[in-house]
């Protein structure tokens, strides 16, 4: 708070401190950071999370200001950074189009004329006249893109925020990114999805910790990245358990269901894997957020996230000694070992509550249907 103020404050007068000085805990989001992105090109954005992807997306789109350096953007910018972003919750999705197509840079008359092709690409014509605070998150990001893309763009700024919509409309919407292309509309993504970064983007940029660390052929930047990838994940083969947050929340047991053996877990295709965590609390917490996140090993898609808000379940910790459990059902997968990362917090506050990762799944069996999209998750307070 006393820095914000004090920045401010410098501001207001037009008085700027050195940006090389940091400040006691301060460091930089992104350092060295330099590349160029011609008309039709498709630069994929890939990194860790906390790596300072959103942080460049915010920056090109001008909202952040850099400290150093310089950016230089020829053209409209047609931005899908964060769910419901430039969005009143409490106006309609009509008047949300006018509003967010505005602030795009739209005119009233443009927005007009493209207004029923917005609404027919985005599918919510019965729910147009309904505030969007009743939308879900995927109708949000399909009415998001949809004025996005029909701003008539030079350059297309997408987060990873697709992944909310479901894969038809996934499907549409990188059809649409082609088509684009094809008319000299330059698009910088932000995927974990390598999947679709090697099918969709012409060049690579990766960034580790802030600092690039490579540009260029696509192939190539995912290799490194999978390389980084396996250090951070993969580095000594046992389960990584992270345990943090507050005093107030204390977690007794883990169990899984087939046990964990030999640091890792064998099912069956088809099968059904069951979680459920025993845990103490000396106060209740409300609407508790439980993520969980799959990898598989490349080629293709390479990672799932789901958690109970995805599929409309409330979780609350209550006081005393408890339990919950999860169940995904239907790992329809062939002869594979994936990766299970789980985290369990309470996201008004940003606590994590527990926090496990790498936890080697191995699936035997064969069958005919294949993918995440058999997956499903039960959630049971």
């Amino acid at each position: 708070m006393l820095y914000g103020t004090v920045d401010a404050m410098m501001d207001m007068a037009n008085i700027h401190r050195d940006p090389n000085l940091l400040r006691k805990k301060e460091f930089w989001a992104l350092k060295d950071i330099n590349f160029e992105l011609k008309r039709g090109e498709t630069l994929g954005l890939i990194g860790q999370n906390g790596c300072g992807k959103t942080t460049l997306l915010r920056l090109i789109n001008g909202i952040f200001p850099p400290d150093n350096g310089k950016i230089t953007i020829r053209g409209r910018i047609g931005a899908l950074i964060a769910v419901g972003a430039g969005f009143h919750p409490y106006m309609s999705g009509r008047e949300n189009i006018y509003l967010n197509g505005t602030i795009l840079g739209m005119t009233r008359l443009e927005i007009k004329r493209k207004f029923d092709e917005i609404v027919d690409f985005a599918g919510i014509g019965e729910f147009l006249d309904a505030p969007v605070a009743t939308y879900s998150s995927g109708m949000t990001v399909r009415l998001g893109f949809a004025i996005a893309i029909h701003c008539e763009p030079d350059l297309l700024l997408i987060d990873e925020i697709l992944a909310v919509g479901d894969v038809g409309y996934q499907l549409k919407c990188f059809n649409k990114i082609g088509e684009l292309r094809q008319k000299g509309v330059s698009t910088l993504l932000v995927s974990h999805d390598l999947h679709n970064m090697s099918t969709y983007a012409n060049k690579i940029l990766l960034i580790n910790k802030g600092h690039q660390v490579f540009l260029g052929e696509v192939s190539e930047g995912l290799s490194i990245y999978k390389k980084e990838f396996d250090q951070i994940f993969h580095s000594n083969g046992e389960i990584e358990k992270v345990i943090t947050g507050t005093e107030k929340f204390s977690v007794l047991e883990v169990k899984f269901t087939p046990d964990i053996v030999n640091n890792s877990i064998d099912i069956t295709n088809q099968d059904n894997l069951e979680c459920e965590i025993i845990y103490e609390s000396s106060q209740d917490f409300q609407d508790i957020e439980w993520d969980n996140v799959f990898y598989l090993p490349l080629p293709g898609p390479h990672f799932f996230q789901a958690n109970n808000r995805t599929f409309k379940h409330k979780i609350n910790i209550i006081k005393g000694k408890h339990s919950i459990k999860l169940i995904i059902k239907n790992i329809s997968l062939n002869n594979i070992t994936f990766h299970y990362n789980f985290a369990l917090w309470n996201s008004s506050k940003s606590e994590i509550l527990i926090w496990w990762r790498k936890i080697p799944i191995h699936v035997k069996g064969n069958s005919l249907s294949t993918g995440w999209s058999h997956f499903s998750i039960d959630f049971y307070n």
